[in-house]
């Protein structure tokens, strides 16, 4: 049986360069085509927390992969880490961690959570993961990035959060478009309201050009508000998007 993996990276640019975002997209794809995974990939954004005592480039916010494979978590570590050290950018504290989607300790989940809430300490966070036997790289003058990597996936494993910036067909997805023409041209799995009610499959949303859908109950949601009577994304675009 083919086993899920998450793979999650962060802090990996600086002001001038390709977002996180982007390189995870990127990450992925490379994954795919030297045949180290197989099916159909997503990548998710997590947001953490936004404080002067953190150090990010935009928005402190890490990028995880999911992928499906064997279950060699090492080989998965290699091929991630050989590409961050091609790709990540001058000043950047990288962090790579891959985890297997099942096997999420739930002391991790929690320091994840803590993570969009507080200010988590380098050292502190090392001694609490120290026994957890994560597959983790980090690299840079601090490695700081390795916080974020290890939230993102943890959180990536709830099913709970993230938005996606990686899913079949979003990219593609312009202009007005009803909710079952969304869901039958991408990855997209539902349409709803913030408050959860879904929309009937002939009702138009003004897309803006960007769909990102968020992960909600395991499944890929595209959520929409009314604005002056038009649906539109709940969501504002973001640059590592």
């Amino acid at each position: 049986m083919s086993v899920r993996w998450l793979i999650c990276i962060d802090d990996t640019d600086n002001a001038d360069s390709v977002g996180t975002g982007k390189l995870a997209r990127w990450l992925g794809a490379q994954l795919l085509e030297r045949g180290l995974v197989a099916g159909e990939l997503s990548v998710t954004r997590h947001q953490l927390l936004v404080h002067p005592d953190i150090p990010y480039t935009s928005h402190n916010s890490s990028a995880c992969v999911e992928v499906w494979g064997g279950d060699d978590a090492e080989s998965l570590l290699d091929a991630g880490r050989d590409y961050l050290k091609l790709h990540w950018h001058e000043g950047a504290n990288p962090g790579l961690c891959v985890m297997r989607a099942d096997a999420v300790p739930a002391s991790l989940i929690e320091i994840a959570r803590a993570a969009k809430r507080e200010v988590l300490r380098l050292e502190a966070f090392d001694d609490a993961v120290r026994e957890m036997n994560l597959a983790l790289w980090s690299s840079g003058e601090t490695g700081q990035g390795r916080i974020g990597a290890c939230a993102g996936a943890a959180l990536r494993s709830t099913g709970e959060d993230g938005r996606f910036i990686g899913l079949r067909g979003i990219r593609d997805l312009r202009g007005r478009l009803t909710v079952r023409q969304i869901c039958a041209h991408s990855g997209v799995e539902a349409v709803q309201l913030e408050d959860g009610r879904a929309l009937d499959g002939d009702l138009e949303i003004e897309t803006r050009d960007w769909v990102r859908p968020s992960l909600i109950g395991g499944r890929a949601v595209f959520v929409v508000i009314d604005d002056a009577g038009e649906w539109v994304p709940a969501e504002k675009r973001c640059q590592d998007d």
